[in-house]
């Protein structure tokens, strides 16, 4: 049974036992916010509401009376709640037991009403829910049939009908807010609605803990009406709106695998891939570091020799003609397209964890093992035996509705112009093609709140041009922490550098190592910093920067500890015994977290058209071939 149908919404919060086969200390409330701020309130008209869906760990010790700290996993489109619940217990012991952990999902996401769904067919009477099932078989109908045309340069043709597709799609959707008069969620969706939301659940947490707990026992919280965070990719972006939007309501925001928020507003915001190839130069160093243990690695490679091994693969599949399997137990036909592996490809180098199962794939591939592959190609019928509407809330239109609604303007470029950034992109990034083709899904979405207007922070400002003058930097009640990798694929370190630049004595660190937000890999350092600076206030030195070369600063780094096929050692960890198992413990905790961040779909190839499986299946076989 689904817990969250079974909770009356509330406009305080009100929780009620849930998932208790995950941890029974979990509660589930519904908190209900209007749909619209900016809607002055009339008693006697009712007005359009949002209710949130909000999981809380709680702190093992209630009178510690400390702030509960609100997730983001990222996207957008991540569910808040669900991520909570899988590693908030991880998260108490890397932080402390007396840290209440909270997840929320975001406006149209998971189980959050209403839901950006566009595909839901419209309810056949007064007073009838939508048929929610139907329309997840149309889109996956359609997504099916788009997934033939590949990546925006895969065809003559490909480009021309991604793009049309992805207007069809804003079309529907326009068809879908106009039947709720203005008033659906795809006009509400944005991240500075969002911000607003998390002023409410930190307001509505207050004034749960002053109802229900005895002032007299409570410890002093310094952190009282502020907002405690931590938000991974898209979720810094979220992170970064609320501190300038609510600057004195910052208490401890720690930004993860940054977003640069001046890009982000922009069509196509290309420059986050100006690692992405470096990072995959990372799989083949490190491959050959690992040497007989990297499965694609040949006696006396260099890392060019790996290169140019995994090049040789790609031209390959897409020589003429194609490669073709029957999957050996579902008996269907398999093309072993490039296109799809690329996805895989791109999607690893999210998490360099998966680096050795992807050295596996591909050297399947190498060698001809074709049908080793076939986890990777499920049976379309398994989605016939999932029970009821059980991935309906799930694939949404969420990071649709959200991301477009963040631009500064409406995005309506022509196809040619779209081509143009594809081709500045390309001399980017070897990946332009995947980029591109998510950036697609918001020409022609024009469905905005009467009011709308993007929040007057520095990314949607001009620059003053005036010599000598530069933009005041946001003053926030408490300095911000950001975080980042060396080599990220989609939030490269310039980014994280910008951004902290922007906000007054922001810390940075950089994590010397690769994937995207530090969860990516595993540091001993790191993990210590932000322990630290969420519970005793320790702030890292701000980045010291010339100008806007903003890679020829300086700034604290730490680095990993083990690496993809190496794993984490104690030993060259100071202390005693006892200090040893706490930094195992803590360090097993931080694992936990990485490899549900790495389960959550996040900004990536999940949300092309006809690849929301790609994550499922570099999963699938991962675990199939764990112990090879």
């Amino acid at each position: 049974m689904n817990p969250w149908d079974a909770i009356t919404p509330s406009e305080e919060l009100e929780w009620h036992p849930c998932y208790d086969f995950v941890n029974p200390a979990f509660r589930c409330a519904r908190l209900t916010v209007p749909l619209d701020y900016d809607c002055p309130r009339i008693p006697s008209r009712p007005s359009p509401k949002v209710h949130i869906a909000v999981t809380l760990l709680p702190a093992k010790n209630p009178a510690a009376n400390r702030s509960p700290m609100l997730l983001n996993p990222g996207g957008p489109g991540g569910s808040g709640s669900m991520f909570a619940l899988l590693v908030a217990p991880a998260l108490q012991k890397i932080l402390d037991p007396d840290q209440p952990i909270i997840g929320f999902d975001p406006r149209g996401i998971g189980f959050t009403t209403p839901v950006a769904d566009c595909w839901a067919t419209p309810p056949p009477c007064d007073g009838c829910p939508e048929d929610t099932a139907k329309g997840l078989v149309h889109r996956l109908a359609w997504t099916s049939t788009n997934a033939g045309f590949g990546f925006v340069n895969s065809s003559s043709i490909a480009f021309k009908y991604l793009e049309a597709g992805h207007r069809a799609v804003n079309d529907l959707c326009r068809g879908k807010d106009s039947q709720l008069e203005g008033q659906s969620i795809f006009a509400h969706a944005s991240t500075a609605h969002v911000a607003q939301d998390m002023i409410s659940i930190v307001d509505a947490w207050d004034r749960w803990v002053n109802k229900t707990q005895d002032a007299a026992t409570l410890a002093v919280n310094p952190t009282q009406k502020k907002l405690i965070y931590w938000g991974f990719s898209y979720g810094t972006y979220l992170g970064a709106t609320f501190a300038s939007m609510f600057p004195d309501r910052v208490g401890r925001l720690i930004l993860d695998g940054v977003v640069d928020a001046e890009h982000y507003v922009t069509p196509v915001w290309k420059e986050s891939l100006v690692d992405t190839d470096k990072v995959l130069g990372e799989f083949f160093r490190l491959c050959v570091e690992a040497g007989p243990k990297c499965a694609l690695y040949r006696a006396g490679d260099t890392q060019e020799d790996l290169g140019n091994r995994y090049h040789a693969i790609l031209d390959r599949l897409s020589a003429d003609p194609p490669i073709t399997f029957t999957h050996p137990t579902s008996f269907f036909p398999v093309i072993v397209r490039a296109s799809f592996i690329r996805a895989l490809v791109f999607t690893v180098l999210y998490k360099p964890s998966s680096f050795p199962s992807l050295a596996i794939l591909l050297d399947y591939i190498y060698q001809e093992k074709y049908e080793e592959l076939a986890i990777l190609f499920q049976d379309p019928q398994l989605l016939c035996l999932a029970p009821g509407n059980s991935l309906a809330g799930v694939v949404t239109d969420a990071q649709r509705a959200i991301m477009c609604s963040d631009k500064t303007k409406p995005v309506n470029l022509t196809l040619e112009e779209f081509r143009s950034e594809f081709d500045g992109t390309a001399s980017i990034s070897q990946f332009a093609d995947i980029w591109v083709s998510l950036m697609l899904q918001c020409n022609g979405w024009d469905i905005y709140s009467p009011k709308h207007s993007v929040p007057k922070v520095p990314w949607t400002i001009p620059p003053n041009k005036t010599k000598g003058q530069q933009q005041a930097k946001i003053k926030t009640a408490f300095p911000i922490l950001f975080l980042s990798n060396t080599y990220d694929p989609v939030t490269p370190l310039v980014a994280a550098v910008k951004m902290a630049t922007k906000f007054q004595d922001a810390g940075l660190i950089e994590q010397v190592s690769s994937g995207h937000c530090t969860l990516a890999s595993i540091s001993w350092c790191t993990a210590l910093a932000i322990k630290y600076y969420v519970l005793f206030g320790q702030v890292p030195p701000p980045p010291v920067v010339d100008g806007d070369d903003y890679l020829g600063g300086k700034w604290q780094r730490c680095w990993g500890n083990g690496g993809p096929w190496n794993e984490f050692d104690v030993a060259g960890i100071d202390g005693d015994d006892e200090e040893k198992r706490a930094t195992v413990e803590m360090m097993e905790a931080f694992k936990k977290v990485r490899e549900t961040l790495d389960s959550v779909p996040r900004f990536g190839v999940g949300a092309l058209p006809g690849f929301e499986g790609v994550e499922e299946a570099l999963r699938n076989f991962a675990t199939a071939h764990a112990a090879v």
